[in-house]
């Protein structure tokens, strides 16, 4: 079998269209099923100036051995520095391009970057984050910065839910939740409890310090940057609605629950080399046997 993932996610957006007519409620997922489509999908963004500089990311888009990761961009503001994208499946990719925002985009505290990578990679679907309202799960995914002093930033998934939903904010950070959540975390994927993305971690109050080790422990409400202020600037970006996957039924009105340590490190173990198709087909979205390049 073979298929091109960026038809594959083309065709399904376009099927979703024309078959349904009525917003339809996606299923709420267990936390371990989110997780699978989290894991693959977030990265690690290292900043060659320290580890304690770096951020994460989530793939959004595909075409050919190029991926689109949208990110904060706090974490990759100095574009002449050479970040690297560490993936789940434990490989190194050097950024090929940083692309800051505009001006014009509302000063959002957000940036994409790209790689090359001949290992095909987990794509993102995105949802309409209008749906994130106050009272609304959330799994945060990322890449926190290590407790121990030069230790590995290792993966974290945690959950929350939406506490407030601000109309204007610096940065665009007009979607505040509970979670815990540490530096190196921005950047990182927000999903909502039918796995689909619908915010770009960036923010936590910072209550305290670890003395010990120097880092920030987030403790108070988080923020983050809705999706829907990223597709809306989209075009001036030279990326189009085309180019992601979009599932954007009404979320169900779940409860996110909270995964232990133990079961994290699990789920990264088990659902680090999921690709393409199959993660959707994870979170229920269809994929037509007769979407164009799409070959049996």
């Amino acid at each position: 079998m073979r298929f091109d993932l960026s038809n594959v996610l083309t065709g399904t957006a376009i099927v979703a269209a024309i078959t349904i007519s009525q917003p339809m409620a996606a299923s709420a997922k267990t936390a371990k099923e989110v997780a699978q489509v989290a894991v693959p999908t977030t990265v690690r963004i290292d900043n060659p100036l320290g580890t304690n500089l770096g951020g994460s990311g989530v793939i959004i888009a595909k075409s050919g051995n190029t991926y689109t990761v949208l990110t904060c961009n706090h974490v990759v503001k100095n574009s002449s520095l050479d970040y690297k994208i560490y993936t789940s499946k434990k490989k190194t990719y050097n950024v090929t391009q940083v692309i800051h925002l505009p001006k014009t985009a509302g000063d959002l505290d957000l940036a994409i970057v790209k790689f090359e990578s001949p290992d095909e990679q987990a794509v993102a679907p995105i949802s309409d984050s209008d749906e994130a309202s106050i009272g609304s799960g959330v799994y945060i995914s990322g890449y926190p910065m290590s407790i121990e002093v030069a230790g590995e930033r290792e993966y974290e998934f945690t959950n929350g839910q939406v506490s407030s939903r601000p109309d204007k904010r610096p940065g665009g950070y007009t979607m505040r939740y509970t979670a815990v959540t540490r530096r190196g975390m921005s950047g990182g994927p927000v999903f909502d409890v039918s796995g689909r993305v619908v915010g770009i971690h960036g923010q936590g109050d910072r209550e305290k310090e670890s003395t010990a080790s120097g880092v920030e422990i987030k403790t108070g409400l988080n923020a983050a940057v809705p999706v829907n202020s990223f597709t809306a600037i989209m075009p001036s970006l030279n990326l189009n609605k085309s180019d992601l996957a979009f599932d954007n039924s009404k979320p169900d009105d779940t409860p996110t629950t909270k995964p232990t340590r133990e079961e994290v490190r699990s789920w990264e173990q088990d659902f680090a080399l999921a690709v393409g198709v199959g993660v959707l087909r994870q979170i229920g979205v269809p994929v037509p046997s007769f979407i164009p390049g799409f070959r049996f």
